[in-house]
């Protein structure tokens, strides 16, 4: 990496875009100058704005933490820099990642690069659409109910999120510790393949793969899901919410006044909705289906919710995506050209994703907007 190729990722930077919420330029100089090594030697990333980085404004998205600058990197940052890779700049994300929307009132609105009414979607949406413009080629996020496949799917680039438990998650702050998972949004399989060490991938003739739908059917996700993902959030936020409810955005604290009433019988009900998930899937290594219904999100429509207290865009977004958090399952968001679609298989099994996803997916010059 020379120094002329970042100033040329600085300079691509469009701060009407609402992809970055913070970015030290000499910082990010001084580093590609320096001699790197390893895999990812180079390589600038973005970083999602709830992950630490050490010296760098990190504010989780919230004004709680607008100052917050943390003194030592999260392990998965630690990994990336090991390896040679330069963070380029902390992305826009909603707030506390706790939503897909894509507006953040604190720090605005994300948009697709292609399309500058839509928002890029959430929480995640700062690191697709830097990679979808083209200013990066490998961004890190977190999902927690589809928080990188959403964004990925939003802005027509490819998003993984890994097996939970996969990566270390210290140095992220928590939204719904058993569900959130790190990820990844690139543009192209192989910079997938390349931040997971992957010299090969299978053959993807050689996997059983199904498309749901297609070739066989998944019982729907319950509603009790969201009964246990809130009262996990509320161990997060709950008693900080009390004390000064006023510093969360609007949005939030209609979301914190939500019950949880009745967990013990979600728990139930989602152990009996996996068993008969589990069924419905055996004998398949692969599953291809659904992912974005429909558009990314007009703005107006995001706006239109959070000024109404309401979830409409919010849930047509998470159709799809939150039942491999339950599960805890890898999953792939994958641009083809009749749209996105997800792909997801059993938990270690990333490399299986990666083949399939680069047979059903666009080359990464298509996915990046020049």
């Amino acid at each position: 990496m020379s120094q002329n190729e970042a100033l040329a990722a600085l300079d691509l930077m469009d701060p009407d875009l609402g992809a970055f919420i913070e970015v030290d330029r000499d910082r990010v100089l001084a580093q590609a100058k320096a001699p790197r090594g390893g895999r990812l030697s180079g390589l600038l990333i973005g970083v999602k704005d709830l992950v630490d980085t050490a010296g760098l404004r990190t504010t989780y998205g919230s004004k709680i933490f607008a100052d917050h600058v943390p003194e030592r990197n999260a392990p998965a940052v630690d990994a990336l820099e090991a390896e040679g890779a330069i963070v380029l700049g902390k992305t826009n994300l909603n707030e506390f990642a706790y939503g897909v929307s894509g507006y953040n009132p604190h720090y605005g609105a994300i948009f697709t690069p292609r399309d500058r009414s839509r928002t890029a979607g959430g929480s995640s949406g700062g690191s697709a659409a830097a990679v979808s413009a083209g200013v990066c080629r490998l961004a890190v996020g977190t999902d927690t109910s589809g928080s990188v496949r959403i964004p990925a799917a939003c802005c027509g680039v490819y998003g993984l999120k890994l097996t939970n438990g996969a990566a270390p998650m210290g140095g992220i702050f928590p939204l719904a510790a058993s569900y959130d998972s790190l990820g990844y949004l690139a543009a192209g399989i192989e910079d997938l393949q390349q931040v997971l060490g992957l010299d090969e991938l299978p053959d993807p003739s050689d996997l059983r793969v199904s498309r749901i739908g297609v070739d066989l059917e998944v019982p729907d996700l319950p509603a009790e899901h969201w009964t246990l993902f809130r009262e996990q959030v509320w161990e997060v936020h709950g008693k900080r919410y009390e004390a000064d409810p006023e510093r969360y955005g609007k949005d939030l604290r209609w979301k914190f006044d939500l019950s949880f009433d009745g967990a013990d019988q979600a728990r139930q009900t989602i152990e009996a909705w996996r068993s008969r998930f589990l069924q419905a899937v055996e004998g398949a290594e692969v599953l291809v289906g659904p992912l974005l219904d429909g558009a990314a999100p007009l703005l107006e429509s995001a706006l239109s919710d959070f000024e109404h207290d309401e979830f409409i865009t919010s849930l047509r977004l998470l159709r799809h995506t939150p039942l491999y958090n339950e599960l805890g399952w890898p999953a792939l968001a994958v641009p083809t050209e009749d749209g996105p679609v997800q792909v997801a298989a059993r938990p270690g099994n990333e490399a299986q994703l990666l083949a399939v996803g680069r047979s059903l997916g666009l080359p990464s010059s298509e996915t990046i907007v020049r």
